[in-house]
């Protein structure tokens, strides 16, 4: 095992195991924080959660990216940076020593 400090969590060091733990920390994410339908993504230590356009109009969205980011201990915000994701609601955070990132795509956005 392998422990990430100031993370609050122990990643087992062999890749598999690593990539088990952080579908289970993805896992007791999503049922915290209620919500069905969701994309994730496991990439290294990274667990990337996407609300897609298709679950529901883009207020609920945002709301349920700040309803996982509240879980995960970050904050939802609008992406404010140049190129494709501006406008996109945006949210850092961790689970079990995991990094998070969770975000859905708005159309139309300045």
């Amino acid at each position: 095992m392998t422990a990430i400090p100031g993370q609050g969590g122990i990643i087992p060091g062999r890749p598999l195991a690593a990539q088990a733990h952080a579908l289970r920390a993805a896992a007791a994410l999503i049922e915290r924080a209620g919500i069905t339908g969701l994309y994730v993504v496991i990439s290294g230590d990274q667990i990337t959660i996407q609300v897609p356009e298709h679950l529901a109009g883009p207020a609920a969205r945002a709301a349920a990216v700040a309803r996982a980011a509240a879980v995960a201990g970050g904050q939802a915000v609008r992406d404010t940076r140049p190129g494709a994701t501006r406008g996109w609601v945006i949210a850092d955070g961790e689970a079990a020593g995991h990094a998070v990132h969770i975000f859905t795509p708005i159309q139309g956005t300045p």
